[in-house]
């Protein structure tokens, strides 16, 4: 999502998932913005929930990460996060594969924040 790759994130993700990031994405472009990201590493993952509805698996994840992240603007000014700083950062993500398909992937179908 940083890199900004729509086609790696396209298989990875739902559609809805993939709508919002793609927005988020083309507006970044639009304003010639650019995310420096460096993941330091995953400090705690446990699953909040899961369901089997109807052929569906879903399992939620929360994690709680540390990351360095600055959005630069298109002259190279910081203009949110900062690059010299780990950050600790709690998500909330929810996965779902359909359990006949042939594919082990599983596609990331919400993001929230943790608290």
């Amino acid at each position: 999502f940083a890199e900004g790759n729509r086609r790696m994130l396209k298989d990875l993700l739902s559609k809805e998932v993939m709508e919002g990031f793609n927005a988020a994405i083309g507006d970044r472009e639009r304003k010639g913005e650019v995310i420096d990201q460096s993941f330091v590493g995953i400090n705690k993952a446990d699953i909040v929930g899961a369901e089997l509805k109807n052929g569906v698996a879903t399992v939620t994840v929360k994690f709680e990460s540390q990351l360095i992240s600055a959005t630069r603007n298109k002259v190279g000014e910081v203009i949110a996060g900062d690059p010299q700083r780990i950050a600790d950062v709690t998500d909330i993500w929810s996965f779902a594969r359909e359990v006949g398909s042939r594919s082990p992937n599983w596609k990331l179908v919400a993001t929230e924040p943790g608290n």
